[in-house]
């Protein structure tokens, strides 16, 4: 009897001991699994998944999926000095959102599309499914959110309703819709017309330089105008902004202009843009292509291309005289297979485009044709008057700046 006791009660130490040594290499393993997890190796600024990915967020310590990713979206990470490198997971650029290190791959740098222009949004406001799709502006999906949500308004169209997420600017379609409600969104006063300013040529007095007639401004009026502009806040839109608030797709602020400058001459360069720069403006060159040695575009305007400025067509070789009847541009007398090849040609030199801007102003039914056949969306004449919606995009306005016409002339046509 003694011996069987003496035997179990070493069975119970044995046991006990063990007990001991697995919750011990348990807590170890524990400890260690955790130190020893190090994504480091994965980390790269801007990551893109290598597959559809969940994306996570993170309540009380527990990471919870709440979206799905696609490939080739490029998404930013948080610094490195902030990510907490002995977890599965990355941490998003100012974002409480995560995503699993083994999901992605390194991508080049983002080249964030920024929103160039200030929409004001609709009073009205969506509420999602409870699922839904956030696509880019060709329709391609870049995350599917598995949760309801509700966003202001800022762009209708027929198939999808544009939302804002970061200062970008989204789509939903209108089947991932659940309702729409009005909503007070913004007191702010929207745009019931645009001024499309028109220029032409800029010099300067101080490099001795005079005025060949009143289509020249000088340097220091163009600053004086543009230093208005900012200093009253107001923003100079895109083209593609235009056509959106004369299609009633977007509101745009009360204080909001276009800048065109006509013929594509060495003083804007020189001159004009500089200042353009100076005070963040951007404005639309309509170039005469035929000027371009070798029908390449020189450095000097994909320099302002590649910084805010837009660039469309004054034709190719349109902008000369010899037709009979209004101010007598080519464009007059051209048959239509010339004007499109014409029309085309110049939009080629500049890597395309739709807005065209008639060659001395002359619009006739012919050129109206020519417009339409070749592609053209919006075109603009010499005629006086602001942009507003409904307009006839192929025969739109703009307000001419005379070189004499002083600051107080420029104001006036803004506000009346």
């Amino acid at each position: 009897m003694k011996k069987r006791n003496k035997t179990t009660k070493r069975l119970q130490i044995l046991v006990l001991a063990l007990g001991f040594v697995c919750c011990g290499l348990l807590a170890f393993y524990v400890y260690t699994s955790h130190k020893t997890i190090d994504i480091t190796e994965f980390y790269h600024p801007y990551v893109q998944v290598n597959k559809e990915a969940a994306l996570y967020q993170l309540n009380k310590d527990e990471y919870e999926e709440f979206a799905k990713v696609y490939p080739n979206v490029t998404m930013q990470l948080e610094n490195k000095d902030k990510q907490d490198m002995h977890t599965a997971y990355f941490k998003l650029k100012n974002q409480d959102v995560y995503v699993k290190a083994e999901d992605v791959k390194e991508a080049a740098a983002l080249t964030k599309q920024k929103m160039t222009s200030r929409y004001l949004p609709f009073n009205e406001t969506i509420t999602t499914n409870d699922s839904y799709t956030l696509k880019d502006g060709d329709g391609n999906a870049l995350v599917t959110m598995n949760q309801k949500d509700s966003y202001p308004i800022y762009m209708k169209n027929k198939k999808t309703i544009g939302v804002m997420v970061n200062d970008q600017l989204y789509f939903i379609d209108q089947k991932d819709i659940k309702e729409t409600k009005q909503a007070d969104n913004t007191k702010e006063e929207a745009a019931k017309d645009v001024p499309v300013f028109m220029y032409h040529y800029f010099y300067s007095k101080a490099n001795g330089e005079k005025a060949e007639n009143g289509n020249w401004l000088e340097v220091n009026d163009f600053e004086d105008q543009l230093k208005y502009l900012k200093e009253k806040g107001y923003q100079t839109v895109y083209m593609q902004d235009l056509e959106y608030f004369m299609d009633g797709k977007i509101r745009l602020p009360k204080k909001s202009v276009s800048l065109t400058v006509d013929d594509g001459t060495k003083s804007i360069y020189q001159y004009a843009y500089p200042l353009l720069k100076k005070y963040d403006m951007k404005a639309t060159l309509f170039l005469i292509m035929n000027k371009f040695k070798d029908d390449t575009l020189p450095d000097t305007f994909q320099e302002m291309k590649e910084n805010g400025m837009e660039l469309q067509s004054h034709s190719y070789a349109m902008h000369t005289g010899g037709c009979d009847g209004g101010h007598g541009g080519a464009l007059r007398c051209v048959d239509l297979d010339t004007g499109i090849k014409d029309t085309k040609k110049s939009f080629s030199i500049i890597g395309g485009g739709f807005v065209y801007c008639y060659p001395y102003g002359d619009v006739t039914e012919s050129a109206l044709e020519i417009m339409k056949d070749s592609g053209v969306r919006m075109a603009f004449t010499t005629n006086y008057g602001k942009i507003e919606p409904g307009m006839d995009k192929l025969q739109l306005p703009r307000v001419r700046i005379f070189g004499e016409s002083g600051l107080s002339q420029f104001i006036y046509s803004l506000d009346e």
